[in-house]
Order: C-alpha cells, then sequence, then structure tokens
C-alpha cells in the first residue's frame, strides 16, 4: 500500500490563504489539507495576547527565581554538538530548551521568546550544526492537564540565537525530526497530533526548502500519528517510520511500520511479523550506521501480561535484516522494563560501530551486545554535580546518545533530568543544575524565615527557603521524602496548623503519609477500600485538606469524599460517588479539587474532571450539584473566600480534552450561579485562582504562560511582574508576614516578588505623581572578612518606584558625607518599575599575579538613596553586618 498525498505549502507563503478567505466568507468549508494548511494553533493567537498584556502592564514587579535545581525535571529532548564541543541542546517537556557551551557547567534558556515551551525533538542539521530544527509539543501522553502541546516547527541558523517559526502548527505533539545527513534543508517531521481528540494532521511531513513548504507525504487516519522516523546512514533515501494509535487509548491495530526507498516520497507499510491487533502501541526505531536494511524496532505490546506480572504492555524487541519485509522477535525471555506506562518511552538505539549493541529504554534502561537476544540492566553510581541523596540511576528513561566516536560515551536523559557516562554506564553524572522543576503544588509553613514545600513530577517532594537561586551554589534545597529510585511523583502537602511538626505528604492517586518531622517517621495513610466496602478511584494528584476548624479533621477527594476524625487513622464515606450526576457528558473518574469554606464549618467544595461541582454546606450530610453553566472541564482549583462565606472563586483546565480557552468563574452563593471571569484575559489555559490576604478585590491567576492580577476582582486583568519565564503555573500563595508573592511553575521552578509596592499602589487616591518607595535594610559581610567573595551570595536590593509616563531616571545612592558611591541610569515605563542593585559599587583590577579581581561591595553604614526623576525623591538605608 502506497500513500503518497500530495504538495503542501507553508501557510504563511501559501496562495491558498485567498481560497480560504474565499471560501470562508461564503458559509461553505473546504479541507486544504492538500495544500499542507493547518490552521494556526490557539496557542499562537493566545501568545500574541500575552505579549501585548505583558507590554501594557503597569505592574512592573521583578520575579526572582528560587530554584530548585538539586531534583532537575523530565527531559524530552537533547542533541550534542559535535562539531561545537562542548555544547549540548537540552529539551524539556515543559520547561523549554536549554543550551550549554561548557559541557553542562552553567545553561541558558534560549527558546523564552517563542509561542511555545513544551518540547517534542530537536535536530541539528549533520552538515551545519548551527542550524537547528525544533520539533514542539510534548509527546509524553499523561492525563494530568499539564501535557504541554506545541505551535509547530521552528529553526534557527545561529545555534538558536534567534529563531523563525516554519509552520505546522496543528501538529500539537511532534515525535521526531531529522535532517538530511548532507543537505540541511531537507527534513522530516513526525507528527503525532493532538493527544486527546481526533486530528487529521498527523503522519509524516517533508521539506526540500529548510521549513518553508511541506509535504505530508504519511497519512493513517485521524486517530494514528508518526512517533519516529530514521534515515539510513549509509543510504538517505531509504527511511524508516513508525505510527501511533494514540487516540483514543494508547494502543491500536492502526500502529505500525512504514517505508520509503525514495526519500519519503512515497510510504509503503512493512511490518509483517510486528504482532497485529488492537494491543500495537508505540513503536521505537534504531537502522544500522552500516547497513540500511537491518532496523530495530521496540513496542509497548498491550496484547499481553509479562510472565510474572498481571500488569499490561510487554516491551519487545523485533529485527529485520531484509529491510522491513519480515521482522523477528529478537528475545525469548521477557524484556521487564516497562511495567505498563510502555507508551511513555519505546527508544531503542544502536551503536555505530557494532549493529550488534543496542540499548532499549523504559522505565529501566535495558543494555544487549548480540543483537537483542539478551539484555542486561544499565545501572551504576551516579554523581551528582550539586549534593543530592538519590543513589540510583533515575527511572523512565526518554532518550539516549552514544557518541559515535566513543562507545563508552554515553548522555542519557530522563524524568531526573540529564546524565553522563564515559564508562558505558558503569558511572553517571547528574547535571542536576537546571531550574525547570516540574511542581504541581506548594504549601508555606509559618517558621522564621518560612519554607517552602512543593510536590514535584516523579522528583518527590522538596523543601527550601525563599532565597534567590544562584548558578554557582548549592541551593539548600532538601527531600521531605525521596522513592528508592531517586524519585517518585510528589503531589500535596499539608502542614498541621496546631503542631508544625507534624506533615502530610502525598504520593499519586491518594497515597497520603503523615510524617512527624522530629523522627523522620511516617504512616500510611490512603483509605482501605476493602474496609470500606467501596470502590474507590482517584485522580493521580488527589486532593485533601485538613480543617481549619478542627485539625484532627483530615478530608480527601476520590470519587467519594472520605473524612477521617483522627488524623487519617480511620476513614469514613461522607457523600455518595460523585463522579456522576446522570448527564454522561459529566461523567468522570474522580475529585479534582476539594476545598472548605475558611469562614463556615462544614461548607465544602468538590469540583471533578469533567466539570461537575458539589457543594455540602453540612459536613457532607447533603450534597448539591452547583455545576449548571459550568463546561466541561477539569475543576483544578477551588478557593472558597475568606471574606464572604457566599462566595467561591473556580479555575478550571480544559487541555485534557485539547481545549486551551481560560475557564475562571465566581459565584456570589455557593455556586448557584456562576460568572466568569475571563475578561481580557488571553485565551490559554488556566490552573489556579487565589485571594489576596490584605485586600478584598485583589485576585491572582496562574494561566499556561504567567501570572496576572485583578484590583477589580475579577471585571479586569493586568499581567503581574517582569521577568517571568514562559510556563504553567501550578499553584499562588501569600506569605501574609512578609507579603511574599511565591508562585510554582511546572517546568520552570519557583519564584517570587513582594507585594509591599503594589499594596501602597492600590492604596493611594492617585497616581500622577512619581513615588518612590520604602527601602529594606540590607545585609553585608563584616569588612574584616578575608572571604569578600561571598557577598556575592547576599541578596540583591530592590528599589521600587512609580512613573506616570515613561522616563529616564537616575538613581544615586550617597553616603554619610553625602558622597555620590554609586549611580545608575534606567529607562522605567510607566507604572511600578523595579531595580534590583547587586551591592556592588566597582570591579577591582589588576595585571598582578596574586591579585584577585574582586568586586568592591558596600560597605556597613547608612545611606541614602536619591531618585532624580522630575523632582529628587530620597530614602534612607542602613547597611549591616
Amino acid at each position: 500500500m502506497s500513500i503518497n498525498p500530495p504538495i503542501a505549502s507553508n501557510p504563511k507563503r501559501s496562495p491558498y490563504n485567498w481560497i480560504k478567505l474565499l471560501i470562508l466568507l461564503s458559509g461553505n468549508f473546504l479541507s486544504l489539507e492538500g495544500f499542507g494548511q493547518q490552521p494556526q494553533s490557539p496557542l499562537v493567537k493566545s501568545f500574541q495576547e500575552h505579549l501585548k498584556l505583558k507590554e501594557e502592564s503597569i505592574f512592573g514587579l521583578n520575579w526572582i527565581p528560587l530554584g530548585p535545581v538539586s531534583n532537575s525535571a523530565l527531559v524530552e529532548s537533547f542533541q550534542v554538538d559535535l562539531q561545537h564541543p562542548g555544547t549540548i541542546y537540552l529539551g524539556f517537556g515543559s520547561g523549554s530548551l536549554w543550551k550549554t557551551t561548557n559541557n553542562g557547567l552553567s545553561w541558558k534558556p534560549i527558546f523564552d521568546n517563542e509561542a511555545s515551551y513544551g518540547i517534542g525533538d530537536i535536530a541539528l542539521a549533520p552538515s551545519n550544526t548551527n542550524i537547528i530544527y525544533l520539533g514542539t509539543g510534548e509527546t509524553l501522553k499523561k492525563p494530568r492537564n499539564f501535557t504541554m502541546p506545541g505551535t509547530g516547527m521552528y529553526r534557527s541558523d545561529d545555534g538558536g540565537e534567534t529563531w523563525r517559526h516554519l509552520g505546522l502548527d496543528d501538529s500539537w505533539h511532534i515525535g521526531k525530526v531529522v535532517v538530511h545527513p548532507t543537505n540541511p534543508d531537507i527534513v522530516y517531521v513526525s507528527v503525532l497530533g493532538h493527544l486527546w481528540t481526533t486530528n487529521p494532521h498527523r503522519g509524516v511531513y517533508r521539506s526540500l526548502n529548510g521549513g518553508k513548504d511541506w509535504e505530508h507525504v504519511l497519512y493513517v487516519n485521524e486517530r494514528t500519528g508518526a512517533n519516529d522516523i530514521v534515515i539510513a546512514p549509509t543510504d538517505p533515501n531509504t527511511i524508516y517510520a513508525s505510527v501511533w494509535e494514540s487516540y483514543p487509548t494508547v494502543n491500536g491495530k492502526s500502529s505500525g511500520i512504514f517505508k520509503s526507498v525514495d526519500a519519503g516520497k512515497t510510504w509503503k507499510r512493512q511490518d509483517s511479523g510486528i504482532p497485529e491487533g488492537d494491543g500495537r502501541g508505540r513503536i521505537g526505531l534504531a537502522v544500522s550506521y552500516q547497513n540500511p536494511d537491518k532496523v530495530y524496532a521496540l513496542m509497548d505490546h498491550r496484547n499481553k501480561s509479562t510472565s510474572d506480572s498481571d500488569e499490561i504492555g510487554a516491551a519487545e524487541v523485533y529485527l529485520t535484516l531484509d529491510g522491513a519485509k519480515s521482522w523477528k522477535r529478537t528475545h525469548t525471555e521477557e524484556l521487564m522494563i516497562n511495567s505498563v506506562i510502555g507508551w511513555y518511552f519505546a527508544d531503542i538505539v544502536v551503536d555505530a560501530h557494532n549493529d550488534d549493541e543496542i540499548y532499549a529504554l523504559g522505565v529501566r534502561l535495558a543494555h544487549s551486545r548480540d543483537g537483542g537476544k539478551s539484555f542486561d540492566l544499565v545501572a551504576g553510581d551516579v554523581y551528582h554535580l550539586f549534593p543530592n541523596p538519590a543513589d540510583p540511576l533515575h527511572l523512565d528513561q526518554c532518550e539516549l546518545w552514544i557518541n559515535p566516536t566513543n562507545s563508552n560515551h554515553l548522555t542519557l536523559a530522563n524524568d531526573g533530568g540529564l546524565y553522563v557516562s564515559y564508562d558505558k554506564g558503569q558511572s553517571w553524572m547528574h547535571f542536576n543544575n537546571i531550574p525547570t522543576g516540574e511542581f504541581y503544588d506548594i504549601t508555606l509553613d509559618k517558621g522564621t524565615p518560612y519554607k517552602i514545600y512543593g510536590g514535584t513530577q516523579d522528583n518527590a517532594t522538596i523543601v527550601g527557603h525563599s532565597t534567590e537561586w544562584n548558578p554557582k551554589r548549592y541551593d539548600g534545597w532538601k527531600y521531605l521524602w525521596i522513592d528508592p529510585w531517586s524519585g517518585g511523583d510528589g503531589c500535596i502537602t499539608v502542614i498541621d496548623p496546631v503542631d508544625s511538626t507534624t506533615i502530610y505528604y502525598s504520593a499519586q492517586e491518594g497515597a497520603i503519609r503523615r510524617m512527624d518531622l522530629k523522627s523522620g517517621n511516617s504512616t500510611p495513610l490512603r483509605p482501605d477500600a476493602g474496609k470500606l466496602g467501596l470502590e474507590l478511584n482517584y485522580h493521580f494528584i488527589s486532593p485533601y485538606f485538613l480543617s481549619e476548624f478542627n485539625h484532627q479533621e483530615l478530608y480527601l477527594g476520590g470519587n467519594y469524599i472520605l473524612k477521617s476524625e483522627n488524623r487519617g487513622e480511620i476513614w469514613k464515606a461522607i457523600s455518595p460517588d460523585l463522579s456522576k450526576n446522570g448527564n454522561p457528558s459529566k461523567t468522570s473518574l474522580a475529585i479534582g479539587a476539594l476545598a472548605e469554606s475558611p469562614l463556615k464549618k462544614g461548607l465544602i467544595y468538590a469540583g471533578t474532571d469533567k466539570g461537575l461541582l458539589w457543594t455540602t454546606s453540612d459536613d457532607g450530610t447533603t450534597w448539591i450539584d452547583r455545576s449548571m453553566g459550568l463546561p466541561d472541564a477539569y475543576v483544578r482549583s477551588i478557593t472558597p473566600s475568606k471574606y464572604n462565606p457566599e462566595r467561591v472563586y473556580l479555575a478550571m483546565s480544559g487541555i485534557n480534552y485539547d481545549d486551551f480557552n481560560t475557564y475562571l468563574f465566581k459565584s456570589e452563593d455557593q455556586g448557584k450561579t456562576w460568572e466568569s471571569l475571563t475578561s481580557n484575559l488571553p485565551g490559554e489555559v488556566a490552573y489556579v485562582i487565589k485571594e489576596d490576604p490584605v485586600f478584598e478585590n485583589i485576585l491572582y491567576a496562574g494561566l499556561y504562560r504567567a501570572v496576572y492580577i485583578s484590583t477589580d476582582r475579577g471585571k479586569s486583568w493586568s499581567q503581574l511582574g517582569q521577568g517571568f519565564p514562559p510556563a504553567a503555573v501550578s499553584d499562588i500563595e501569600v506569605e501574609p508576614r512578609t507579603s511574599d508573592l511565591i508562585v510554582s511553575t511546572h517546568g520552570r521552578g519557583i519564584y517570587k516578588v513582594n507585594l509591599k509596592p503594589l499594596y501602597e499602589i492600590v492604596s493611594k487616591n492617585s497616581l500622577d505623581q512619581e513615588m518612590l518607595f520604602e527601602l529594606s535594610n540590607v545585609t553585608v559581610l563584616p569588612a574584616n572578612r578575608f572571604d569578600k567573595l561571598h557577598n556575592i551570595d547576599l541578596e540583591k536590593m530592590t528599589i521600587s518606584f512609580w512613573l506616570p509616563k515613561a522616563r529616564t531616571i537616575v538613581l544615586r545612592i550617597v553616603n554619610e558625607k553625602n558622597e555620590m558611591i554609586w549611580s545608575k541610569e534606567i529607562m522605567g515605563r510607566m507604572g511600578l518599575n523595579q531595580y534590583r542593585w547587586d551591592l556592588i559599587l566597582k570591579e577591582n583590577t589588576s595585571p598582578l599575579p596574586y591579585f584577585l579581581n574582586q568586586k568592591e561591595f558596600l560597605s556597613k553604614g547608612k545611606y541614602t538613596l536619591q531618585f532624580v526623576g522630575e523632582t529628587t525623591i530620597e530614602r534612607g538605608f542602613e547597611a549591616k553586618d
């Protein structure tokens, strides 16, 4: 069977845009797939709205990164640039694209100004590695609200300094990108397409002119996308591609292998010998560097169980020696690397010098030296760049690179980040120095200084202080808990409000534990379904809370609401099955969000993943469905008001259903009626909404790319702050004593801003005058300290000012003798501005051999900051040891 769709054209260059316009005006519809016309991604449109709101914002507070880095995050793809030694490109599933030029000692993000931050695959042109093709959209299919879609293809010709968008917007999730070995303008893209709905733009695309135009050369159906594609090194006209029926489940009979012998112009299915049927899952491919007819395939075979387990999904390696005419399984024993999540991986790699040596990637990494007949698991000793207690190699392997000039040199990406070995996996260096943590939730304690607890995707729960991240220093964050495999999914942390040494934390699907910080011991609290006589279902992130009215009372959301009156020792159900209400479109798995009113005991709200919203005002005796007017979307966040017992806020996410609309709602009558708070927000997914603890009318919303603030209770919104990375905002907390706003992201760690200048602004009756806000005192090292280099570890001084119009101003610092010791000219924008000074007065340099090129820092004393604008405003501050 030959599949050969017609030539496709980039929408930006297409003459058929006029045809499309005429069709739309006439009210008719015509599929333009023949011209390769993919509709614009809604994420491209929302990105333009995001940029506009960013430019218009008057709330220019500076976001301060807190890290952490020690536990790293999931790497989706990477490339090692052998033409530029020391250069690696690292693509995180939800943390954008990073680059190092010094073998991983330091990194910088190089894709933050584009519309997507979910990375699918990276390809360097072999003939010129300054040319990079980037396929966006994470390929890990997980219904957790955080599998980040992309906006198509991008290209850089200067090593990632600048980018241009190449179209294929509606691809959403790109599995693989490969470039011709000698012609950098010939590129192939395997498109998975939409993960949660049907989609006609799946399959393999080819460009012969560097991405200006695209041909849709391989298409199976609306449920089946292309997962992998490989070019035979000795014959670039020979190409193999795997297709994956990834919708509506993760397997299907349309999955399989195709081959082209004319450089991708035509394709033929060639997978005889691969098990047929609905159990065909994700397939990875590797072709021999010496023989274009020798190809390995690793398949997630979901027709069967492994021999000693009831878990569905066996990893199976198949080999062809005749160019895919026939395939044969290489091993007789089961390859135990997948567990039940084989569709996460299915990557296989062959050594460049020995095509009998292969690696198969799954939950574990397996190595074969005999063409796949037998496998050994790869483990090895793990060393960390920054302190980390994890001993084993992290699980869930995503990508492996074998140095083609040295087979002992391996680079591995997994859920724990990037690992490098120079002895074929006997030892590894873990590069845990990139702030890309994928957080689900954060909690603050009441200590001084306060600590932040955060649950992360497969990197456990960690705790640390709100100190600015310094890339040259260990960040000080530690694990609250970690599983034996160097990770584990950390979800929600709750601190006992009466006894701060008692902490509750959770892993996935209702697995709560209570920890005694004094002893370090923890007790499992997950309810026993058998004892309760219930069939219990949980979401991956199962919501729970301690009552504000009784710290002994613990509530947990599954498909039932469960309550314990003795800190989780004994449970009872206080609701019927809340996953359904008789409306099939609303039938769900379980509760996704659960919250208690801080003003009225017994008033509880529970929301499901399909938009059901239930309330009880009598602690579970009766429940009322309050979902009328709400979309069929995941209730991600519920915030009962601390000002009015009738008021409640909702944030809902449709990303699990390929719906990127913004869903924020408010009710003033406990959910009887709902009012949309979308207003002028960009059309992107919302994750969380919170009230300010000081001003009733101030709300904060965490969306797909930024944090937004409303000063009129949701009637209008502004983007909050400067310097926030493109990332999904998973949680927001305000520390009331310090007025710090703490924000967790799913892909870029944790950030903070201080709200005191903002509070002053909203308290003013008039904003038509320039203002310089109060300064905090700063801390410096004593003058007699020899190791003054450590001044660089101190927090910067934040200078906040208000400008009624954009203009240039000058900041000056004078000492007690009225001598100017520092000055800085700044171009300020209209609104609230901040400048963060590093306390450096000047640089000292000398050619002398023992001279340290030290920076001269501010010393102990009293100083005055002068703000020179239309007038001069002065504020005093003190530098203390």
